[in-house]
């Protein structure tokens, strides 16, 4: 479990990226973490990860706080950042190099999402496109079997048939005892996977809450004329008609489309206060 106390961080003292947030990521949960370009999604990962510090406030994961960096804290953490700087090495080397410092890693797991990204083990990991670099490196993320796995816009250079491999891949691979992460812009390629929804502005994680409960409230259809003003959360003009958010009075959970969902909160964040 990660808890977030009074989480408060900022690189320069005047422009804070994050102040007096508080939220918990329980086990057995994907979070896809939203917000706009700048906001902090990218920082958020890196201080439960213990890359930084926090400024004021206090993490704790599985009772480890990150900035202590115990051993068994990064043995039980994963990182997969958005840019990918690999050894010049074979794939198959990559494993023989950095396995040890996972005492769970498991080379069939490790092999098997290689085979199901279609990259070959005797390939030279500077010979690799980026997108290929980035299967590597999800594909050692899944085979560690760490409890936390961070993953920083994971589908980014991934190709459609990749994107289908990834979510396939990491299905799989929740469980009760593991706590996943992921920042996106492409909500549409997370959005089977995600069953909370954490979403940041203005210094704050303003939203974090599970998808049934938000779709038991909110629900998304396409209609060619406005639904009523008392049932509108939110409409955008699509060809021959309208695509909207509406409240869900059936008491059952809805359809939700989360892109709409996340413009929505972009334009008015109390909709789910």
């Amino acid at each position: 479990m990660i808890n977030i106390q009074k989480l408060a961080y900022h690189y320069k003292r005047q422009t804070p990226i994050l102040e007096e947030s508080t939220t918990a990521f329980l086990p057995g949960g994907v979070y896809g973490i939203l917000g706009a370009n700048g906001v902090g999604k990218t920082t958020l990962l890196h201080l439960l990860g213990g890359f930084i510090f926090p400024k004021k406030g206090e993490i704790s994961v599985f009772g480890d706080q990150p900035k202590a960096r115990s051993v068994a804290f990064l043995q039980d953490t994963y990182y997969v950042p958005v840019e990918v700087n690999l050894p010049a090495i074979k794939v198959s080397a990559y494993a023989q190099r950095l396995s040890p410092f996972y005492p769970k890693f498991d080379i069939k797991t490790w092999e098997n999402a290689l085979k199901t990204f279609d990259i070959d083990l005797s390939s030279r990991l500077d010979a690799l496109s980026f997108g290929q670099k980035k299967k590597v490196n999800i594909s050692f993320a899944l085979a560690t079997h760490c409890n936390i796995l961070l993953l920083d816009e994971p589908t980014d250079g991934l190709d459609i048939p990749s994107k289908d491999s990834f979510r396939r891949l990491l299905s799989t691979h929740v469980n009760e005892g593991r706590v996943v992460a992921i920042t996106t812009h492409h909500i549409h390629d997370i959005a089977s996977l995600v069953d909370h929804l954490v979403m940041l502005k203005d210094t704050q994680i303003t939203v974090n809450m599970p998808i049934h409960t938000i779709a038991e409230r909110i629900c998304s259809t396409t209609s060619t004329q406005l639904p009523h003003p008392d049932d509108l959360v939110y409409s955008e003009r699509i060809p021959g008609g309208y695509h909207c958010l509406v409240h869900n009075h059936t008491g059952a959970e809805g359809p939700l489309d989360l892109e709409i969902l996340f413009k929505a909160f972009l334009s008015n964040p109390q909709i789910l206060a």
